[in-house]
């Protein structure tokens, strides 16, 4: 494999969006959001894994995002790949723009600090592409989740429609066809090309009053074969006026709105993850909306939120759960519960906020 020399970047790098003084995305994050992102960035899994050892190896307090580790550590950190392979995907990342290889004429990597003129040469794998892109890269992660859901949502509707085909005919081969058609992998077109080219009833989905969605069939000849496909939700209906005369309420109005200050101030782990400046409010919902995708919350449960709490509401319940995100099992279930299921009825992301912001040392 061919190596190329650079020129190593000169600069002590005191910016103030990358210092010794700033928190920087944790390792598992960026790790995370790259592998949803995987598919569009064209990166095997291998490729990441090699990644995340290149990103164990920097400090969490750093001034620069190079890293120095020879070889042989990438190798052992990376459970005894042979060198090749490290090489080869240190290629593959220059490749795509995620890594930009400044080698030294020995080939080693190390630094050489001048503190007379401030500056210092580093030579190794300078990661800085990476952290650049991060805001790209969730944004693909995102679209990425997005295409999944349509394609788990198209799945089911056109597996429903198929058995319910065979329902009324055992032996209808069209339905049979498709089945095995479902066995293999596919992508969000050829699920929409299949359901063009189905000749039996298709099925009609229906949006119930608590954000689910339930497949409803109108395919059978009888009402008692519709009544056998229904699935019963347990889940108890919500008296809206009564939802809506609790908001009226002297306790939920006298709650003031979140500010963006006090946001910053109560939920600095989510703040440390925008590589912009957090200014107004729709910078708030921005990153709110980059997040929710690498925490596990999905697009359907982020904009049932949103409509019921409002972008600023929906938006601050993210960044309050960025900051105590690894004391929840499951993310995106917990998400759901508290904005629009069970546990939504008294739910206050103001008092939450003000809460975190009183553990942080600031008044309430």
């Amino acid at each position: 494999m061919a190596f190329t020399k650079t020129t190593a970047p000169n600069g002590m790098r005191t910016s103030e969006i990358l210092s010794a003084d700033n928190s920087i995305p944790e390792r598992h994050i960026v790790v995370a959001t790259l592998r949803n992102a995987a598919p569009r960035l064209g990166l095997s899994a291998s490729v990441i894994s090699t990644l995340d050892a290149m990103l164990s190896c920097l400090a969490p307090k750093r001034n620069h995002h190079t890293v120095f580790a020879s070889n042989a550590t990438l190798t052992f950190r990376r459970n005894g790949i042979s060198d090749r392979t490290i090489r080869r995907h240190a290629a593959t990342l220059q490749e795509i723009g995620l890594l930009i290889r400044r080698d030294s004429p020995n080939r080693k990597r190390f630094t050489k600090h001048n503190n007379h003129e401030g500056k210092a040469l580093r030579f190794g794998f300078d990661l800085s592409p990476l952290f650049s892109r991060l805001h790209e890269i969730a944004a693909m992660a995102a679209e990425v989740l997005r295409e999944r859901e349509q394609i788990d949502y198209l799945r089911a509707k056109i597996r429903a429609a198929a058995n319910a085909s065979l329902v009324q005919n055992p032996h209808d081969e069209t339905a049979l066809n498709i089945f095995r058609t479902l066995r293999r992998k596919l992508t969000l077109q050829d699920c929409v090309r299949i359901l063009s080219e189905l000749t039996i009833a298709e099925v009609e989905a229906e949006a119930t009053d608590d954000q689910t969605t339930i497949l409803t069939t109108n395919l059978t000849a009888s009402a008692g074969q519709i009544v056998r496909h229904h699935h019963k939700s347990n889940k108890e209906h919500i008296d809206k006026e009564k939802v809506a005369l609790k908001k009226e309420t002297p306790d939920a109005i006298s709650e003031t709105p979140i500010t963006v200050l006090e946001l910053l101030a109560a939920c600095p782990e989510a703040g440390q993850y925008s590589l912009r400046r957090i200014e107004t409010v729709h910078d708030v919902v921005a990153h709110a909306r980059t997040l929710a995708p690498m925490i596990g919350i999905s697009s359907q449960s982020y904009e049932a939120a949103h409509l019921r709490l409002g972008a600023l509401r929906a938006a601050a319940t993210v960044w309050a759960i960025i900051q105590f995100h690894d004391k929840i099992k499951t993310v995106g279930a917990y998400f759901r519960s508290i904005t629009t299921g069970s546990k939504s009825e008294g739910f206050s992301p103001e008092r939450l906020v003000r809460r975190l912001a009183v553990a942080q040392g600031y008044a309430a």
